[in-house]
């Protein structure tokens, strides 16, 4: 007798544990147990997730210039980036914004007129052709 109540009794834990295992399988637990707000948040991650991204013409809605044309662009300075100009001011190393990279000696560089700002060639060179403006400030070239 004993024997048949532990088996009936071990039987009865094993259906609710599968049917805890399949509920959150299922999500109809998750479902039942989070709040409509939670829902939604996750609802919106995971058609993001999904959604093919494209990038804005203009992210920043600056509503200026496009970008350089190529002859302008040709015509701004170069810099070989040396050991007196890798650092700003403060003994930082400088850092292209665009890449996120330091600027390392013997790399070429751009320095943007009007503000200054200073960008690995290549890269400032790709922004420039989108957008005529230094991505840091937002001024015009």
């Amino acid at each position: 007798m004993e024997s048949g109540l532990l088996l009936t009794v071990f039987v009865l834990l094993y259906d609710v544990q599968v049917d805890i295992v399949l509920s959150l399988l299922s999500g109809r637990l998750v479902r039942e147990k989070v709040g409509p707000a939670v829902q939604s948040a996750v609802q919106s991650q995971i058609s993001a997730i999904s959604a093919p991204f494209t990038e804005p013409s203009d992210l920043f809605e600056t509503g200026g210039a496009r970008g350089l044309p190529a002859h302008a662009l040709r015509r701004l300075p170069a810099i070989k980036v040396g050991a007196d100009t890798a650092v700003d001011e403060a003994g930082e190393a400088l850092c292209c914004s665009v890449c996120l990279q330091d600027l390392e000696v013997g790399e070429s560089a751009r320095r943007l007129p009007g503000c200054r700002h200073v960008f690995h060639a290549p890269c400032i060179d790709r922004w420039l052709v989108r957008h005529a403006s230094c991505p840091l400030c937002r001024r015009d070239i």
